[in-house]
C-alpha cells in the first residue's frame, strides 16, 4: 500500500483570500501567531506523514475548502522545492496561459471526455470490386467429405406395439399398512 507525506508551503487557490485561508487553516490545526506564520512562510512544511491515499485526498479537499493547495509526495521523498512566482509577462513569454486565462473548476465537475485522446476512425477498405453470386451457386469449391461408414448391422427396429414405457423398470407395489387398530372416535 502506498503511503504519502503532505506538505504545505502557503500556496493559495486563484482568487482565494489569504486572511480567510489563514483563519480556516488555523482553526483546522488549532494554530495561531508564529506557528501559523510558519505555515505561510513559503517554505514547504510537512504537516502529515505516512498517510494512505484516502486520507491524503481528505486533506487535499479540506485545504481546497480553505482556499489553499497542498503537495502530496511519496513517503520519504524530498519536500517539494519552493516555486518562484511567475508574472503574467513570464507566462506569456513561455507560451503558458496566465492565471487570468485559467481557472479551477469546483470539485466533481467537468468530464473525463475532455482528457481523452481523440481517436480517428480507420478508413474503410475499397469494396468496389466485390460482387454477389447468383442464387444457388456454391461459393465453396472444396470437395465434400466422404460419407461416414457406420455399422448398423446390430440394430433392429421394434414393432408397432412397442413404447418407451416398456423401458421403465418394474417396481413392486408397497404393502398397504394395517390401519384396523386406528379409529377416529374418541376414547371413553
Amino acid at each position: 500500500m502506498a503511503v504519502f507525506d503532505i506538505y504545505f508551503s502557503g500556496k493559495l487557490l486563484a482568487g482565494a483570500s489569504e486572511t480567510q485561508a489563514r483563519a480556516a487553516i488555523g482553526r483546522m490545526f488549532k494554530l495561531q501567531g508564529a506557528a501559523l506564520d510558519r505555515l505561510f512562510s513559503g517554505e514547504a512544511v510537512r504537516i502529515k506523514t505516512g498517510v494512505d491515499v484516502d486520507l491524503a485526498s481528505r486533506y487535499r479537499a479540506a485545504f481546497r475548502d480553505a482556499g489553499a493547495l497542498i503537495d502530496i509526495v511519496p513517503q520519504g521523498a524530498p519536500p517539494p522545492a519552493p516555486q518562484a512566482e511567475t508574472t503574467n509577462e513570464d507566462a506569456r513569454d513561455s507560451g503558458a496561459p496566465s492565471g487570468s486565462e485559467m481557472q479551477l473548476l469546483p470539485p466533481r465537475t467537468g468530464s473525463l471526455e475532455d482528457c481523452a485522446p481523440r481517436v480517428e476512425p480507420a478508413p474503410l477498405p475499397d469494396v468496389s470490386g466485390i460482387t454477389l453470386a447468383a442464387p444457388g451457386i456454391d461459393l465453396d469449391d472444396t470437395p465434400a467429405p466422404p460419407p461416414a461408414r457406420i455399422d448398423t448391422s446390430g440394430l433392429s427396429m421394434s414393432g408397432p406395439d412397442y413404447s418407451l414405457e416398456d423401458c421403465v423398470p418394474a417396481r413392486e407395489p408397497r404393502p398397504i399398512p394395517d390401519t384396523s387398530s386406528l379409529s377416529l372416535e374418541p376414547k371413553d
